[in-house]
């Protein structure tokens, strides 16, 4: 029996939240495209990974121990880009301290050794996805046109982490971990 999949993600607040799945929403009504929902909007901070529920309960509590920089952490939302002819995304301005934080939180989950040590393929680009994958090429290039012209802009304090978990092929909130008191 496979081990259950997981991954840690920042999920913005709910009027945040709400504004993308609209965005998703057109997406797939427009364009049929409808994959990115397989999640709740997010910021991807560990990908998924394969673990019982002991070791990532273990994560969980050594991620709610652990001494973040106390300094808030401001996310600016800025528009939209993309990744190649694949995903669109809500673009997140760069942000030491974010990558910082990241950086931080992707030390503690290979200290746990839940999963062999990876090598990052990718640098941190923190986005927030809003089709990928079953968006058609033709479609891709319209949808990205359209998108491009619009001014999102959006601002948020980091307050919590999330861990997901992926049960009846949908991504679902399994744990919340404050950040901010």
């Amino acid at each position: 029996m496979s081990k259950p999949r997981f991954f840690i993600a920042i999920l913005p607040p709910d009027a945040i939240l709400y504004e993308i799945v609209a965005f998703q929403k057109e997406i797939e009504t427009a364009y049929g495209s409808k994959h990115a929902q397989n999640a709740p909007p997010h910021i991807t901070i560990i990908p998924p990974f394969e673990a019982n529920l002991e070791e990532v309960e273990i994560l969980i509590e050594t991620l709610s121990k652990s001494n973040f920089d106390n300094n808030p952490i401001e996310i600016h939302l800025d528009g939209f880009q993309n990744f190649d002819h694949r995903t669109l995304f809500v673009d997140i301005s760069k942000n030491e301290a974010l990558e910082r934080f990241s950086k931080v939180v992707k030390q503690l989950f290979n200290q746990q050794k839940i999963i062999p040590q990876r090598v990052e393929k990718h640098f941190f680009v923190p986005h927030i996805t809003v089709a990928n994958k079953d968006l058609k090429k033709k479609d891709f290039k319209l949808a990205l046109l359209e998108f491009k012209q619009r001014d999102y802009q959006r601002k948020f304090l980091l307050a919590e982490i999330v861990v997901l978990r992926f049960e009846d092929r949908k991504w679902k909130l399994y744990k919340q971990i404050e950040l901010l008191n």
